[in-house]
């Protein structure tokens, strides 16, 4: 509710709704939230994810990759240990994008470079996994076809892989899908 609540605020702070079309929004929400409680609305089982939290990418080469992503995407680099750096999505103080509540931590990517094949702590073997991500798609706030795709070119990526009109893929230093899309994409 309190997410809902947030970006109808920012529409309103927007122009992008009215005083009254808030005001009848955010009652008709209240309304039925408490009209569902009183009706002894059963709690849903389950965890209820709220956001990512943060992406472990382990690869050959974590610096190569931290600077790649830096690169790529503008981030940061904080937190640079002997096996691993960390990339946060904005700048320390900053809210994530198109959110108004203040205690919403940035996602952040860990580049690593481990040993695949070291067997975790309790010694037994770590099990083949069957499953894989097949990409992560990176969403730019400002988004323009031509320009992302000159920029894309400037920085060497010469033939990057079209997916439909706002979005685009590419591949890090080490063959992973890197998609970068528009908010029209989601």
């Amino acid at each position: 509710m309190e997410g809902f609540v947030a970006t109808k605020l920012h529409e309103f702070e927007q122009g992008k709704i009215s005083r009254r079309k808030l005001i009848e929004t955010l009652t008709l929400a209240v309304t039925t939230l408490y009209a569902a409680e009183g009706a002894g609305a059963a709690t849903p089982e389950g965890l209820k994810a709220a956001l990512v939290n943060h992406i472990s990418y382990t690869c050959p080469n974590f610096k190569q990759a931290g600077d790649w992503y830096s690169k790529v995407f503008n981030f940061d680099q904080v937190g640079l240990k002997d096996t691993e750096v960390t990339l946060p999505f904005g700048k320390k103080g900053e809210k994530p994008y198109n959110v108004t509540a203040k205690d919403v931590p940035l996602t952040f990517i860990i580049c690593r470079t481990r040993d695949l094949n070291a067997p975790p702590a309790n010694g037994q073997p770590r099990p083949r996994s069957q499953a894989v991500v097949n990409h992560i798609a990176y969403t730019i706030a400002d988004y323009d076809r031509d320009k992302v795709l000159a920029e894309l070119k400037r920085m060497g990526f010469d033939n990057p892989r079209e997916d439909g009109e706002h979005s685009f893929h590419i591949a890090d230093p080490f063959g992973y899908d890197v998609q970068i899309s528009g908010i029209n994409m989601t």
